[in-house]
């Protein structure tokens, strides 16, 4: 029988996800939008794409992982490369998100087709009200909890729609991060935080308002100083418990050898073109089945 949507751990083997698509990024300049302060530093080029979005999908395709790529949704739509945001799966159903930004609300077009009759039947996909805004950067569902960060793209009307979506099945806990304002380049929870491993997570700790004492008590901190996470060093990819695919690059590297040294296998890659607009290997990937 056909694998269903599944996602009940940020660390559970991936065995299938959408990549980010690198044709057609910014195809016509006067659709482009910019989205994040990254971005105000210089937007990357396909030739500079290409390579390192190809060499990413090797890596999951040699680990045994389905790897589907967006369509091309059209010339209105500059930037698929970052589908994390798109939508999450929480348990055997997926929210499509309520992203901020114009320029990306099209974007889902392009993965409408990977995930209708995913399982050979219509999938179970919810959509939140119009006020509710939600970003898959923010939200991550780990160890019988959903966390959701408060930031400048998830709202509380976002948390308390998935705090009575799910509340029934987990905890739905809020973490408020920092905003870009106040001089932090924290966009998503996940440039602050991130589960590794079975009980490890990274974590920027400058990034948050206020850490909740559960972070304290169910994780053994890896922490990340400002020019690691300036680097995005906490975006990795877990593919299991025991592996993650994470950045060649020298700000990165003493996390690398901090997770190799709690027995993490780290596949390193080079991965600059998508970093320079603001997001690395995980808001470029969109997990559909975990387990």
């Amino acid at each position: 029988m056909p694998e269903t949507y599944s996602q009940y751990n940020e660390t559970d083997p991936l065995k299938a996800v959408i990549l980010g698509r690198w044709e057609g990024y910014r195809k016509i300049d006067a659709y482009t939008e910019i989205v994040n302060e990254d971005q105000k530093k210089g937007l990357p080029r396909t030739e500079q794409l290409r390579p390192e979005f190809e060499a990413f999908q090797q890596v999951l395709e040699k680990n045994g992982i389905d790897v589907r790529i967006p369509h091309y949704v059209g010339k209105f739509v500059y930037d698929q490369l970052t589908p994390r945001d798109i939508a999450v799966v929480v348990h055997n159903k997926l929210v499509v998100c309520n992203m901020v930004k114009k320029s990306r609300r099209y974007e889902a077009a392009g993965i409408f087709p990977l995930i209708s009759n995913f399982a050979g039947e219509e999938p179970d996909v919810l959509i939140p009200p119009a006020n509710c805004l939600l970003e898959g950067g923010d939200i991550m569902v780990d160890k019988n909890r959903l966390l959701v960060g408060i930031s400048e793209r998830t709202n509380m009307n976002g948390f308390e729609w998935l705090s009575k979506t799910f509340g029934e099945q987990m905890e739905v806990a809020p973490l408020h991060t920092k905003k870009i304002s106040s001089g932090e380049q924290v966009l998503h929870l996940d440039c602050t935080f991130n589960p590794v491993g079975k009980h490890h997570a990274l974590i920027y700790e400058a990034g948050f308002e206020s850490i909740p004492e559960f972070l304290r008590k169910e994780y053994e901190w890896i922490r990340v100083n400002k020019r690691e996470q300036q680097a995005l060093a906490t975006n990795v990819i877990s593919l299991s418990p025991e592996k993650v695919i994470a950045r060649d690059h020298p700000d990165c590297k003493r996390l690398t050898g901090e997770m190799r040294n709690i027995g993490i296998q780290v596949e390193e890659v080079i991965f600059d073109a998508a970093p320079s607009t603001g997001g690395s290997f995980r808001c470029c990937t969109l997990p559909l089945i975990r387990g």
